[in-house]
């Protein structure tokens, strides 16, 4: 199939040009005779618009996560994203296929006949080697293992931070701690987990008040967090406050601290990370760092979409974060 590229090399201009007058830019500064040429060439290789294919064509994507389903359950984060990827194709001329991990593979043979594919989470080398056996047509979310090579979405993680610490700081707590989420699978996940502590603790060390020993590596799900807070209260290095690297944690580390009698906000300060719906409706209602995880999904699709009308420069798109405030934290006396 002929691409702009194509066209742009023998028209002897660039691929920008040549979409431009394939698209009847009127504002395009160019001769006519060049025109007439792109048009001419476009017509011998029998080239068609994204618009033209996909009234012809029915696309299949693929949206493959590093999740198992039970692990998405556990940690609705990327069942989000997905969720957002299975939104954005509605209406349109695409064929969706899911993979998650089981015990540790994908079923490649499912990725057959696929246009493109939409990689939600961390993947091994090994893994997407097998994925570009399918296509090229890679969309990574929330990891970026080829910047020069592949399309990426991610969010703003240097803002999530620091807004989440921030805002404890300024509601006056000076002992602070920070549980992070540890991967259950460290070969896929080792640079995000490290890369979400660097950013906490160089907060901390801004501030001035950063202490090695309110540090914890937690988990994933809520039971992680609820086991592992145990734990930090028998171990009696409770500090005012916790920002914990997710809401299925944070809230399994609210619920040991009630069973305890210690109280939130009032005696223990908590923000969470990601903003999932039932952090909204715990008691109290969690603050929080909302990361916009439909809009990836949706983001992602996109990408793809543009890919296959022949951009072949990868992009690199940040999605913002925001800090939801609600009532598990409280001014520190």
């Amino acid at each position: 199939m002929a691409t702009i590229k194509d066209i742009a090399s023998r028209a002897d201009c660039s691929i920008a040009t040549v979409s431009r007058v394939l698209n009847f830019d009127e504002t395009l500064r160019v001769s006519d005779e060049k025109k007439q040429t792109i048009l001419k060439i476009a017509e011998e290789l029998q080239y068609k618009t994204m618009r033209q294919r996909s009234k012809k064509t029915k696309f299949k994507f693929a949206a493959i996560s590093m999740y198992t389903k039970l692990e998405e359950i556990q940690d609705p984060f990327y069942l989000s994203i997905r969720l957002g990827v299975e939104k954005q194709i509605q209406g349109k001329n695409i064929e969706l296929v899911v993979l998650n991990d089981v015990d540790g593979a994908y079923d490649y043979s499912l990725l057959r006949g696929v246009d493109g594919i939409v990689c939600i989470g961390h993947f091994t080398t090994s893994e997407i080697a097998e994925f570009e056996k399918s296509t090229s047509n890679i969309v990574f979310v929330n990891s970026n293992p080829n910047p020069r090579k592949f399309d990426s979405v991610l969010f703003d993680g240097v803002n999530a931070v620091e807004e989440a610490v921030q805002y404890l700081y300024d509601n006056g707590h000076r002992d602070i701690g920070y549980i992070g989420v540890k991967s259950i699978r460290e070969s896929k996940m080792m640079d995000l987990a490290e890369h979400r502590y660097d950013l906490v603790k160089s907060k901390l060390m801004e501030l001035g008040i950063y202490n090695e020993n309110k540090i914890y590596r937690g988990g994933k799900t809520h039971k992680d967090g609820y086991e592992l807070m145990n734990r930090i209260i028998s171990a009696n290095h409770l500090p005012t406050a916790f920002f914990i690297g997710n809401d299925s944690m944070c809230i399994g580390a609210m619920n040991a601290l009630f069973e305890h009698g210690i109280a939130v906000p009032e005696d223990i300060s908590l923000i969470g990370y990601n903003d999932i719906t039932s952090a909204e409706f715990v008691t109290p209602s969690l603050t929080t760092v909302k990361v916009y995880t439909e809009l990836m999904g949706e983001s992602a699709v996109n990408l793809l979409l543009e890919r296959l009308d022949d951009r072949d420069v990868p992009i690199k798109l940040v999605t913002p974060t925001s800090l939801i405030v609600r009532d598990s934290v409280k001014k520190s006396a």
